[in-house]
């Protein structure tokens, strides 16, 4: 028997209405019959479809053999033509092999659960309703291409996650479809076995929602086509906006979303997009590894990754040291510097941006001052470098001074020549030299620290040393190079992802649009900054891209109403909205010796249906130093710090910056005492911590609790 059959007063018009003195439970096992000889059939019909895919690919496999031992025999007696011809043959069949590996992919994720959902529509100029099932990937019947299995993104269904039952309708190719919903259902298949099937007139079911809630949490993300949200739904199929700005609460789903949306994207303009074509700006390297599943899980290829820090390397690895947003985030953590909180302050404002563009801007107005150029008793006039200087004003004025020494070593040269002289390359240099001295600043770091030479500014500019600049200073410089001379941009992306949108300052966003023009998806949570005197806000945000559709996703599913509450009296966010699943309350446990409590954490842990705990801590150095504790009794755990590439499964430890996106069944916050966190930065990684938990939380203390945790109460451990 299926484990739960649920019925609300749906007619479902593709079944047998039951005579009126059948039994309810007649008619349920007969619709789990129907049901059960559906799914058969479809596994029947998926099976004989790996079969010819399988073949397919042996045949290709052989015809590349075959072709390749044939071009190899024969390849000095063929001309250019043939040999032209035989490599298209072969790339063509290499092409086509590639094509039915990709589906027999698809394929296999189908017999594993063919589908999640069905809805039964009847469209307005028909008399019976059809039921229309949902997959993560579509499914054609060979003879008659009638489709069996609907792709979530296709637009039928948009029907089964917009609409509750009665009137409906969905954008088709050729219009809108109007109609009425007259029944939906939800399936769940694992392993091609029915578990459990409901049927409800309402929108994604809550029965499904909470089961797949109260699971554990895997090692990596997954898809969530099965209980996509109305609200998600919105955000995922907006396919109109050239930016789209998304806040999402702790626990909103909104990188999956966006992932979906960018799944979506690719389907939906699969003639001109690839995932060759898009981008996701990330935090960390970790966090790509964690979300590295998601679309190929949905049939798309991998995007390709890039952070902040990977720019700044390939723009600064040549003109300077810096230090790291990491860097910066632990030296914050560690002591609040006032004169260094004020850089930050003075340089995290769209106004600073606006200053320092309009001033490097001007420098080759008010700075250039237009010379003769001479070499080997030729002479070019100051005025005609000034012409040639200000013939292209729009370019940057390190490209303009190149413009001008190229040309002048151009004319130069010919000149000499057509005296009979020679042009040595030491000449080229000469010109080169006079021409440079007419701008005072021969790089951009040259000008950016001009910039701070004005009384208004002085003091804003603080180099950690000769050969390294801080944080604050590292992308104001980037875009000083930018608007100062011709870089190599991200042209062939077409669509960027930009994660964690809050820790991103607007001189960022400044070089983001500089390097990208392209579409955007731009996501994260105010309340989740690492860095309070650098962190933008929506309404800052906003500003930078005011052609931007603005949406806020309130609903968290993440963690226990429990939990939710708890991190609400930590940080308020007046419009989160937490879903209603209960659990355990947050354990805040003073004891004397937190390491031994941690241990006994982790052993209750291991006796339990959890799979994954997540140890965070404030710093990485904190962290690593329990992990030297923890490893030393013998846990098996995993440490987790900036320079990590992957994430695991099972027990990690880590710090709250390193942690946010991720997600684990239980957390254990370590030391959550008045001396550790006790700032304003503090309180938001206590914040960042303690919504990581899906299930249960657990924080630990030996002293005073934290002033944030002071509505708590304390359970003591000897």
């Amino acid at each position: 028997m299926i484990a739960r059959i649920h019925y609300s007063n749906v007619r479902v018009d593709s079944l047998r209405e039951p005579e009126p003195e059948m039994a309810l439970t007649d008619v349920r096992t007969q619709d789990e019959e129907q049901e059960r000889e559906h799914l058969a059939a479809t596994l029947r019909l998926l099976t004989e479809e790996l079969e010819q895919l399988n073949g397919s690919i042996d045949k290709s496999a052989r015809t590349i053999k075959e072709q390749k031992e044939h071009m190899w025999t024969y390849w000095r007696d063929m001309d250019s033509a043939e040999k032209a011809s035989f490599r298209t043959e072969i790339n063509l069949s290499v092409l086509q092999g590639d094509h039915a590996v990709r589906r027999r992919q698809r394929i296999a994720r189908l017999l594993e659960s063919p589908y999640f959902g069905r809805v039964d529509f009847r469209r307005s100029d028909d008399d019976a309703a059809r039921a229309y099932y949902i997959g993560v990937h579509n499914l054609s019947e060979p003879g008659t291409q009638e489709i069996v299995v609907h792709d979530w993104r296709a637009p039928v269904s948009s029907l089964y996650y917009d609409f509750e039952s009665g009137e409906a309708r969905f954008e088709a190719p050729k219009g809108t479809v109007h109609g009425e919903i007259t029944g939906k259902r939800q399936y769940k298949i694992q392993g091609g076995r029915l578990e459990f099937m409901f049927e409800s007139a309402l929108n994604i079911g809550d029965d499904v929602l909470q089961r797949e809630l109260g699971r554990s949490a895997d090692d990596k993300m997954k898809n969530i086509v099965a209980t996509i949200q109305r609200e998600q739904n919105a955000v995922i199929r907006n396919e109109t906006a050239d930016v789209l700005i998304l806040q999402g609460v702790a626990g909103s789903g909104k990188t999956s979303i966006a992932l979906h949306r960018v799944a979506f994207l690719l389907y939906r303009f699969k003639d001109t997009l690839s995932s060759d074509n898009v981008m996701i700006l990330s935090p960390n390297k970790v966090f790509g590894d964690y979300i590295a599943d998601v679309l190929p899980e949905l049939g798309e290829e991998q995007i390709k990754e890039i952070d902040f820090d990977r720019i700044a390397g390939r723009f600064l690895a040549k003109v300077t040291g810096y230090e790291t947003f990491s860097e910066q985030v632990v030296k914050l953590l560690d002591h609040a510097d006032e004169a260094a909180a004020q850089r930050m302050r003075y340089k995290a404002t769209p106004e600073f941006v606006s200053c320092l563009d309009a001033w490097v801007t001007s420098r080759a107005d008010e700075e250039f001052l237009a010379a003769d150029i001479e070499s080997k008793g030729t002479r070019l006039t100051a005025e005609w470098v000034a012409d040639m200087f200000h013939e292209s004003p729009g370019l940057p004025v390190f490209t303009r001074l190149d413009r001008v020494a190229n040309s002048a070593v151009h004319l130069l040269k010919h000149k000499v020549v057509d005296r009979g002289g020679k042009w040595t390359a030491a000449d080229t240099a000469r010109v080169r030299k006079q021409v440079d001295a007419m701008f005072p600043y021969r790089d951009a770091y040259a000008v950016y620290k001009a910039f701070y030479d004005d009384p208004d500014r002085r003091g804003l500019f603080k180099p950690l040393g000769r050969k390294r600049i801080e944080y604050t200073d590292v992308f104001p410089l980037i875009y000083t190079m930018i608007r100062t001379a011709r870089q190599d941009t991200y042209g062939h992306i077409r669509h960027l992802l930009i994660d964690e949108m809050q820790d991103y300052t607007p001189v960022q966003y400044a070089v983001v649009r500089e390097l990208f023009s392209c579409k955007m998806t731009i996501l994260g949570d105010a309340n989740q900054s690492v860095n309070p005197f650098s962190s933008s806000s929506l309404p800052t945000i906003r500003n930078i891209f005011p052609e931007a559709d603005c949406l806020e996703l309130c609903m968290s599913y993440r963690s226990t109403t429990e939990i939710t509450e708890f991190a609400q009296n930590i940080s308020r966010n007046d419009k989160f909205v937490p879903i209603e699943r209960h659990g355990p309350p947050p354990q805040v446990i003073a004891c004397t010796d937190q390491t031994a409590r941690i241990l006994k954490l982790i052993e209750e842990h291991e006796n339990s249906d959890h799979r994954s705990l997540g140890i965070i801590c404030k710093t990485v150095a904190q962290a690593e130093k329990l992990y030297g504790a923890l490893s030393k009794a013998g846990v098996g755990l995993t440490f987790i710090d900036y320079d990590s590439t992957a994430f695991a499964g099972g027990v990690i430890i880590t710090s709250a910056h390193i942690s946010k996106g991720l997600e684990f069944d239980e957390v254990v916050v370590p030391d959550v005492d008045d001396t550790n966190y006790a700032t304003e930065i503090d309180r938001c990684m206590l914040y960042i911590a303690c919504t990581r938990a899906m299930h249960e939380l657990h924080l630990t203390l030996a002293g005073p609790v934290s002033r944030f945790l002071e509505f708590t109460s304390q359970s003591r451990v000897a």
